[in-house]
């Protein structure tokens, strides 16, 4: 039987994999996330476990499942969901969709 210690260190992993994935520092996804940098870092080690409320704020914040960090199984996500649909596209369409996206893209960066 695993001890909370290997559950620490597999979440902990598994939130350094996802802020690395997003290419940001550890003070930055903290940041983000609304927790100290010294607090992610003994989580990622496996030193410290987290909250609820505080898996909450990663998940939200790096768009991904609680399934994912807790579990290590990554759900389909809106994302796989949307390449699949823009596949079947004209290129017309496809064409229309991406002006869109970079539209959606210069409203949330400016």
């Amino acid at each position: 039987m695993e001890n909370s210690t290997d559950y620490n260190l597999m979440v902990g992993t598994r939130i350094r994999q996802v802020r690395e994935s997003l290419f940001l520092t550890r003070r930055q996804f903290g940041e983000l996330c609304g927790i100290s940098e010294s607090f992610l870092a003994a989580v990622e080690s496996g030193k410290k476990s987290v909250t609820t409320k505080t898996l909450y704020k990663i998940c939200s914040n790096a768009h991904v499942s609680a399934d994912q960090i807790v579990l290590g199984k990554e759900q389909k996500c809106e994302n796989d969901m949307i390449l699949e649909m823009a596949s079947s596209l004209s290129p017309y369409q496809q064409e229309s969709m991406v002006r869109i996206m970079k539209d959606l893209l210069m409203v949330r960066s400016g």
